[in-house]
Formats: C-alpha cells, structure tokens, sequence
C-alpha cells in the first residue's frame, strides 16, 4: 500500500491523461472517469497494472459466461451489464495506473490487448447462445450476433494497427479537441463497448433487445466502412 492518498493520485492522474480524440462518448464522460477514480484506488493498494488487467478480465469473463448461462430477467440482465461495465472501467484504469506508476510494460500491455481480443471474441457469441437458449424468437436473428462479432472484431484488430503504426507504439497525451474531438465521439456512438454494455441491459426484453442491439451493428458496420479507407489513405501518407 502507498501513503499517497487517491485524491492526490486523482490530480496526479487528471494531467497525464490520453487524448480523447474520436473516443465514443460513454468511454470519453464515464469509463475514463471511472477507470481514473478505481487506478487511483489500486495504486493506494499497491495493485500493479497486470493485476487490475486480470481483475477486468475475471469480471468480464464473467460477465460474458452469464449472458449465455443466466435466464435474462430484468435481475439478471441488469446485475450482468453492471459486470461487464465494472470490467470495461478496469480496462480504462490498468493503463492510467501504468502512467500513475511512470511507464508500464511490453509484457502489460500485451495482457491488456489479449483480455480484450478475448473480449470481443466471445462476447457475441454469448449473446448468440443466450438468444437460442431464452429468448423464443427464430433462429435467423442469430445471425446479427454473429454479423456483430465480425464488424466489431474487425474494427478492434485494424484500429489497432493503425494506432500503433500512427503513434509508433506509443500513447498520445490529452490535448484541447473543442468540437471537432466531440463530433468525433458522436459519430463513434455504435462502436462503443460500453454502450454496448447497456444495451445488454435490455435482454429482459428479447424483441426490443434484439432491435436496438440490431440498430447498433448497423451504425457500427456503416462507421467501420467509413473508417477502412480512411485509415488507409492515411497510411500511405506516413
């Protein structure tokens, strides 16, 4: 445990955060907030990033093993989003605690981007079973699920890329964006995880569920599109 108190830890924090540019607007007003106050409370602990990284897996692992296990009542549905989105603020906070320690690890960060590679390759196929097992509604509509887990597996592995070849591997500090950053944040709606998250909320009521849910890959497929030749262009200018 350290004698530096979470407030200090919270400031410390604040100054050193990534750039918030294009980061949807769950992740830029609620995750990142959250994942500062829970990095700042594992650094008071001692916590290294690595073990905040396993702790934000077990509870996504979790959380994804009861969307396919649990019967969605409104209980369960709830309880489980809650879990899911205690993991994703957990992810946020294994990397400012890196920073709060001054640099984290090759070793770290890989974990960090395996648990969510794992993430993203399963939790769609979770919904998929769960869908089969409680909903009722036909078969057919298994395949948003599916169609889902590929769009969002292909944006997660090709962001990644051009993140790393754009900053070299490295992490690019928080800037002033005015409205330009925010637009982006609006526009990136239908990729974010954490919207997401609640969205799961909603499997109580398989046909809203599966309408909203719908409603989301098509933004998400229509954003990822988008998005393909741009980061293309933009590799051929480096």
């Amino acid at each position: 445990m350290t004698t530096t108190s979470v407030a200090d830890n919270i400031r410390a924090l604040s100054a050193a955060q990534k750039s918030r540019a294009g980061a949807p607007l769950y992740s830029r007003l609620v995750n990142r907030p959250v994942g500062r106050v829970l990095a700042a409370i594992a650094h008071r602990l001692g916590m290294t990033p690595d073990q905040v990284t396993c702790l934000s897996g077990l509870c996504t692992a979790a959380g994804i093993l009861l969307i396919a296990l649990w019967r969605p009542t409104v209980v369960a549905a709830v309880a489980t989003s809650l879990l899911l989105m205690l993991g994703y603020a957990l992810d946020s906070a294994d990397g400012q605690l890196a920073r709060l320690r001054h640099g984290g690890s090759k070793a770290g960060e890989w974990l960090d981007h395996v648990a969510d590679a794992v993430k993203l390759a399963t939790i769609h196929g979770a919904v998929a079973v769960g869908l089969y097992r409680f909903s009722g509604l036909p078969d057919t509509l298994l395949l948003v699920p599916l169609a889902f887990g590929a769009v969002q597996n292909v944006h997660f592995f090709s962001y990644i890329l051009t993140y790393q070849l754009r900053y070299h591997g490295g992490t690019p500090l928080a800037r002033d964006e005015g409205r330009a950053g925010m637009l982006k944040s609006v526009l990136s709606v239908p990729t974010d995880y954490g919207l997401l998250c609640l969205v799961l909320a909603t499997r109580f009521t398989p046909v809203v569920f599966v309408w909203v849910y719908g409603l989301m890959l098509v933004g998400y497929g229509a954003y990822v599109l988008l998005a393909l030749p741009k980061w293309y262009l933009e590799m051929r200018r480096l």
